[in-house]
C-alpha cells in the first residue's frame, strides 16, 4: 500500500490536535497540506514535495511530486492512483537517482515492521479505558486516564492534545483515528475495523482519490515549502469500493482441517 487513499489520508488531522472536519481545526481546502499533524508530513508524500535530491536528469518531471490531477506522478498504472504516497517505512529517496546517496538502500529496499511498539500498548490501554469510562476511563493499576495515553502520544511527535469537548462516541472517534494516523501502514487496520465491526460499513469500503489543481508554477517549489502551497477545485473521488460483508468478520479455516470429526465445521459464509 504504497498509495494511501485520500479518504485514509484525512485521517491525519491538524497540529492543534483537532479532526480536520473539526469547525475549530483551521483546516483550508484551499491549503490542504498545511498545519498538519506532525506525522503528516512524516510519512505522506503529497503535491511539491521534492521528491529527487540528486540530478533527475531526464526525469526532471519527478523532481518535485506531481501528484495533483494529471500531474506527472498520476499516471494508474506505474504512479499514484490516490493523489498520495507515502515514506513511512522507506524514505522516497530509495529510487535510482539517488542511490548511492546517505540514504542508499541498495538493489533490495526493505523495511523492519516492529510487532508491537510501545505506541501500541497506548493505544490498546487508552481504548479499553475508554470503554469503561470515557476520556477518563482509568486502570486502578495505572495513573494515565484514557486520554492521557492518548497525548503521551501526541506529546512526542508535537501536535495537540485531544480536546476535552469530544465525549461519547465522538471521544471513541479519536481513539480510533488516533490508532489510524500512529500505527498508519503497520498491518493493523483490517484487523481494527474488523474487531470494532465496521468492516462492512460504507465510510470504510469506500476507497477515493485527491483530486485538484495545482495552481502554483514549478518554480514555486524550488524556494517555498510545498505544504504552503495554494490549490484549487478539492475534492474527492470513489476509485474502489470493497466488497465486504459479515462473512468477513470470520476467517476461512483450512478445508482439511473442517474434516477432521463432523461437528468441526466451517466459519459462517464460508462454506
Amino acid at each position: 500500500m504504497h498509495q494511501p487513499t485520500a479518504n485514509y489520508v484525512e485521517y491525519y488531522g491538524m497540529e492543534n490536535g483537532l479532526p480536520l472536519d473539526d469547525p475549530d481545526s483551521g483546516y483550508d481546502p484551499n491549503y490542504p497540506f498545511k498545519g498538519r499533524d506532525p506525522r503528516f508530513y512524516h510519512d505522506i508524500i503529497f503535491d511539491g514535495v521534492q521528491y529527487i535530491n540528486g540530478d533527475p536528469g531526464a526525469d526532471a518531471a519527478m523532481k518535485y511530486a506531481g501528484l495533483a490531477t494529471g500531474g506527472s506522478m498520476r499516471a494508474v498504472s506505474n504512479a499514484s492512483r490516490t493523489g498520495y504516497f507515502y515514506q513511512k517505512l522507506v524514505p522516497h529517496t530509495c529510487q535510482k537517482i539517488d542511490q548511492g546517496s546517505a540514504d542508499d538502500y541498495g538493489l533490495n529496499p526493505h523495511a523492519y515492521i516492529p510487532y508491537m511498539r510501545l505506541a501500541d500498548i497506548y493505544l490498546m490501554y487508552a481504548e479499553a479505558c475508554a470503554v469503561k469510562g470515557g476520556p477518563a476511563g482509568k486502570s486502578d493499576k495505572c495513573s494515565l486516564t484514557s486520554i492521557d495515553a492518548l497525548n503521551k502520544l501526541r506529546d512526542r511527535v508535537g501536535a495537540g492534545h485531544v480536546s476535552t469537548k469530544f465525549t461519547g462516541n465522538a471521544y471513541m472517534d479519536e481513539v480510533r483515528r488516533e490508532r489510524a494516523v500512529e500505527l498508519a501502514f503497520e498491518g493493523h487496520r483490517f484487523n481494527d475495523l474488523q474487531r470494532w465491526l465496521l468492516l462492512t460499513e460504507p465510510k470504510y469500503t469506500v476507497k477515493t482519490s485527491a483530486e485538484f489543481i495545482r495552481v502554483e508554477d514549478e518554480s514555486f517549489f524550488k524556494d517555498n515549502d510545498p505544504r504552503d502551497a495554494r490549490i484549487a477545485e478539492y475534492h474527492q473521488e470513489v476509485i474502489l469500493t470493497r466488497d465486504f460483508s459479515a462473512k468477513h468478520y470470520w476467517f476461512p479455516l483450512m478445508r482439511d482441517d473442517t474434516y477432521i470429526f463432523d461437528g468441526f465445521v466451517q466459519n459462517p459464509g464460508w462454506e
